[in-house]
């Protein structure tokens, strides 16, 4: 089959999947220009695709014509063209596994960006913006370097209440209590995050702590796990309508130490 012909039945199979085809292919930039589409109608998509080399990136996707009335879907494949995440609210990202698909109503702050974090060293990645809205609208995508601020790197140690953030999908933190025991440590999850932490003990003591929930008896060399619950819904937004440097509450915990 002829090259042409076979760019025309591509087109053809495409058109009848609603995706927007932007030829010969829109390009992301990290920490450059946001990228436009064209119009899309009800149920059409637009197809870009981003390279995440060694820094973590965030993901920004805007109805640039209907704004906060806007109603998008935002979805990154991985390199092999399989699904990595999937956008339930504009506060929430997750897995595509399909019970976490269908959670929506997780409590929708009024802007309209989208946002999806995607881990250092994720290569080659596409994202596609689906408007969900029966206004036809253009779709603004961005994609930054997200700044480290609160995230650790997965090994650090806490003698006081301290801070943390889950910003990635299966993102465990792991936390070795330094200070003095016994003392009382008690998970905080805020609203933008559905955390849950482990409490081990060498080989014997394992709590698991749900928000809200307290163990009484933290002591010195403790390790708290902390990792989403489920299949990984979690926080990745940028909360402002215009765009953010980062969105510094995005996945946010605390646990709270008292002596």
């Amino acid at each position: 089959m002829k090259k042409w012909m076979l760019g025309a039945l591509l087109l053809g199979l495409l058109s009848a999947c609603n995706i927007n085809i932007i030829l010969p292919g829109t390009s992301v930039v990290v920490d450059g220009p946001a990228v436009e589409s064209g119009v899309l109608g009800e149920g059409e998509s637009a197809r870009f695709e981003l390279l995440v080399g060694t820094d973590p990136v965030r993901i920004d996707a805007t109805d640039a014509s209907n704004g906060a009335a806007g109603s998008l879907r935002l979805r990154v494949f991985d390199a092999n063209n399989a699904v990595y995440a999937q956008t339930v609210s504009r506060q929430y990202f997750t897995a595509p596994q399909p019970e976490v698909l269908g959670a929506v109503g997780l409590g929708i702050t009024p802007n309209g960006v989208y946002s999806v974090n995607l881990p250092a060293n994720f290569g080659k990645a596409y994202v596609e913006v689906t408007n969900l809205s029966a206004d036809p609208t253009v779709v603004r995508v961005a994609a930054v370097t997200r700044q480290d601020g609160i995230e650790k790197n997965n090994a650090y140690t806490f003698n006081a209440t301290d801070t943390g953030a889950l910003l990635f999908l299966g993102q465990l933190d792991t936390w070795t209590y330094t200070g003095a025991g016994p003392a009382t440590l008690e998970l905080v999850g805020g609203t933008t995050v559905h955390a849950r932490a482990k409490v081990v003990r060498g080989f014997d003591t394992q709590t698991i702590l749900e928000p809200g929930e307290e163990f009484t008896d933290l002591q010195n060399g403790d390790v708290v796990y902390v990792q989403a619950q489920g299949s990984g819904a979690l926080a990745g937004f940028c909360n402002t309508l215009a765009g953010c440097v980062d969105g510094i509450t995005s996945g946010e915990y605390t646990l709270q130490v008292t002596p």
